[in-house]
């Protein structure tokens, strides 16, 4: 059974951070962003979910999904099945087959990878994947420099054209001390040795990129477009030259300097970014990497007419008003 990628939308908050602003209150910005998103006092994780998961809808009958996966590394429940609120405001029926997926930046590839498996056995048409995410940390760590927040979802259909799944791959190893949040803890944190990170992503990604050419039996040549998880432009750069890819191919997919670390959508924006500009027959080929550590590999080929999408990310992408660092910290609640 084929599993493709049928429609998909995409939410950003309307308010965005300069990388100015940091460096104004901090004299510098750790991170490599021209601006970031941020939730107004309205919005949280769900409110961004529903958004998107709407224009995904926008085409589909909602009584025909049989699957709903959600993934987000800060929902707003520790313990709750939070489906019901997505079926709830989006008109899904009651009896879907519904999954949570959190704790890395990998929940959003295995919401997708699970939502995948489950429509074989889900008497509807259609599964909803619905990624939303935003991270949080102190604001006196340099890690929070970069965090931003989005949603997208997905609608994957059986046996029909769109972009189709090709194959999967996963890599998990140990790793201590890259970025992590300990029980009842609401900010993210990591040990601060940028070196021992990258490493701990360049061998995860590779390993993972590596082993889906393989087991594909494809070159890096194959793919016209590739999303490797954004660490840094130097690592993230490197590593995909290493891989065999070029900049042309890896471009396409690269959102973050104007959204910034979204979690577990960061790689998932960066296929929709570039599924606005594929063609029949063209491969995608997407991989995410939790902190921890471990990575998954996705293909993708597209077949017939790409995705429908409502709004594209590159026209959220200027739908936006500049905040103020002050009211920035009034609204993460600092002061």
């Amino acid at each position: 059974m084929s599993v493709s990628v049928v429609s998909y939308g995409v939410y950003l908050p309307y308010l965005r951070l300069k990388r100015e602003e940091y460096i104004s209150a901090w004299g510098s910005c750790s991170a490599e962003i021209k601006e970031k998103t941020v939730m107004d006092v309205d919005e949280d994780v769900l409110t961004m979910a529903v958004a998107a998961a709407k224009d995904a809808l926008e085409h589909i009958e909602a009584e025909q999904v049989s699957v709903l996966a959600l993934a987000s590394t800060s929902f707003p429940y520790q313990e709750k099945v939070m489906a019901g609120t997505i079926m709830e405001a989006l008109g899904l029926p009651s009896d879907v087959l519904a999954t949570h997926h959190g704790h890395s930046t990998l929940a959003g590839t295995e919401a997708l990878l699970t939502a995948c498996s489950l429509l074989a056995q889900a008497g509807g048409k259609y599964a909803l994947v619905v990624v939303s995410d935003a991270p949080s940390a102190s604001t006196a760590q340099d890690i929070e420099h970069s965090l931003g927040a989005a949603a997208c979802a997905f609608v994957l259909a059986k046996e029909e054209p769109g972009l189709v799944l090709e194959g999967a791959y996963g890599y998990v190893s140990e790793v201590m001390g890259v970025r992590y949040r300990q029980a009842g803890e609401r900010g993210i944190r990591d040990i601060g040795v940028r070196s021992f990170a990258a490493q701990a992503y360049t061998r995860a990604v590779e390993a993972a990129v590596t082993g889906l050419l393989k087991k594909l039996e494809c070159s890096s040549e194959a793919y016209r477009h590739v999303v490797l998880h954004y660490y840094d432009l130097r690592t993230t750069a490197s590593l995909g030259k290493r891989l065999g890819f070029s900049e042309e191919q890896l471009k396409g997919g690269l959102v973050y300097e104007r959204i910034g670390d979204t979690g577990a959508c960061s790689t998932l924006l960066g296929l929709c970014q570039t599924m606005e500009n594929i063609s029949p027959g063209d491969r995608v080929l997407v991989c995410a990497y939790g902190a921890g550590s471990g990575s998954q590999a996705v293909g993708f080929v597209l077949e017939q007419e790409k995705p429908a999408c409502k709004t594209p990310l590159s026209v959220l992408l200027e739908k936006k008003r500049y905040i103020s660092y002050t009211h920035y910290l009034k609204l993460k609640g600092v002061i």
